[in-house]
């Protein structure tokens, strides 16, 4: 898993700062034959540059990587410079490059490591992030999305689709079940009812429990004739029982018109659940 994430974590790399770090570590070798200004020691401390990248994208692996490379590289070269020409290798040069050699390995890793830290730290901001939009945009009991995400997609939709039905749906009997059997029970029943209601939901479709005992589902270009049907499997799976208790629903439906308004479909939806609990319950209007 650590491999394939530093692996993930190599090819992000933008190809202009990889071909730079290539450059860098063959460069020092090279340019270390001008005697001039102290450049033919000071050249071999560009390589901390790729030490540096490769510990940031990568993390401790890939300083580790970095330093052994291109502090073999280093080390080769001076020997090819040196002991291929019969020179003494115990020398003030040999230490330098030794030194250039120990500088750019601990701080390749401690890079590394600092990198590793601020990955973690920002996973560590991302996941709070995360729970802190889903507590703004998600019912904490019931999971489901809460009001105020429930308005921004009512308002997205209506935007965008030429038809938009709303879907009303307040359950019959709630209150007698947090009376007889507390609230806990009641929890329960509202779980149960999210549970229903996420069976339903689809691209097009989009369930919310707006407070209380109140869901609603958003319906997307879907014709008069699938939309009933839709609320009737709603109200079938919606048939309940919390011991001896039955629990049913009542859903009104208002269907988008132009020049509609969220405030006038919520309002139609909610008037006309209201009519379905005047004659009866249990039943869809519309």
């Amino acid at each position: 898993m650590v491999l394939s994430k530093n692996i993930e974590s190599f090819r992000k790399m933008p190809k202009i700062i990889l071909l730079l770090c290539i450059v860098l570590t063959i460069s020092p070798g090279f340019l270390a034959r001008l005697d001039i200004y102290y450049i033919a020691d000071m050249v071999w401390f560009l390589l901390l540059f790729p030490c540096f990248i490769f510990s940031y994208y990568m993390g401790f692996a890939g300083g580790l990587f970095a330093a052994l490379t291109v502090n073999l590289y280093h080390l080769f070269w001076f020997l090819y410079e040196n002991y291929l020409r019969m020179s003494e290798l115990v020398n003030a040069e040999l230490s330098l490059h030794v030194g250039v050699a120990i500088v750019t390995f601990f701080c390749a890793i401690g890079v590394g490591l600092l990198s590793e830290k601020l990955t973690e730290k920002q996973m560590q901001l991302q996941s709070l992030n995360q729970k802190l939009k889903e507590l703004a945009m998600y019912d904490s009991l019931t999971g489901l999305p809460n009001r105020h995400y429930f308005l921004e997609k009512l308002s997205e939709a209506l935007q965008d689709k030429e038809s938009v039905a709303l879907m009303f749906i307040d359950l019959d009997g709630f209150k007698r079940v947090n009376d007889t059997f507390g609230h806990e029970a009641g929890d329960h029943l509202l779980k149960e009812v999210a549970a229903q209601l996420n069976r339903f939901v689809k691209d097009s479709t989009f369930a919310s429990r707006l407070g209380g005992d109140e869901f609603i589902v958003i319906v997307e270009e879907m014709d008069k004739k699938e939309l009933m049907k839709l609320a009737a499997d709603i109200l079938r799976v919606l048939q309940l029982k919390v011991d001896d208790l039955a629990i049913s629903a009542s859903i009104g439906i208002a269907i988008s018109t132009q020049g509609d308004s969220l405030t006038s479909l919520l309002k139609r939806a909610d008037s006309a659940m209201y009519q379905v609990k005047l004659t009866g319950k249990n039943a869809v209007g519309v």
